[in-house]
């Protein structure tokens, strides 16, 4: 019994999450740092964006590699024997996956009162929208549940299909 296409709904899931996981941190790191101003050095935090990697920039170990499913084997032909047990995603191969692009630009604001004014009474400060930021995170909190959703029907479908 060929097992692959089973999981292949699975595999593709579980990438989704952990994108969606990433753009959530990269997200609310951009909330937390929107009033931050410059620091000494006059260096402003700049927005970041999560940039998923085409598989033609990632390392040519495919994706299979990188993630194996944990099953008891009953027969040793139901699984491939190139799969490793367990679910994981080390640091390296997770950095090989996404990139994290930082946004140039900054967003003058007047405040004659702030110690960190120039000469003209401007601050500089972070280029973000926290509506902009609120709006995506809405976005990618929907991908999220849609991809727990496939994880979900994939799982009782599998469950149906040993059932027969």
């Amino acid at each position: 019994m060929n097992t692959e296409g089973i999981f292949t709904t699975l595999r593709t899931s579980f990438s989704g999450l952990l994108t969606q996981m990433k753009k959530l941190e990269t997200i609310s790191e951009n909330i937390a740092n929107a009033e931050k101003i410059a620091d000494n050095d006059g260096n402003v935090y700049k927005r970041k964006l999560l940039k998923q990697l085409n598989p033609s920039d990632r390392s040519s170990r495919g994706f299979g590699t990188q993630m194996a499913l944990s099953l008891k084997k009953s027969d040793s032909g139901h699984l491939s024997s190139d799969k490793q047990p367990g679910i994981s995603i080390s640091s390296n191969e997770e950095k090989q996956l996404f990139k994290i692009v930082e946004v140039p630009g900054v967003k003058r604001i007047y405040d004659p009162s702030n110690p960190q004014a120039d000469v003209n009474g401007y601050v500089n400060m972070p280029n973000i929208s926290i509506l902009e930021e609120m709006v995506e995170m809405i976005s990618v909190s929907r991908n999220y549940e849609a991809n727990v959703s496939v994880m979900t029907a994939a799982k009782q479908i599998a469950k149906q299909t040993l059932k027969i």
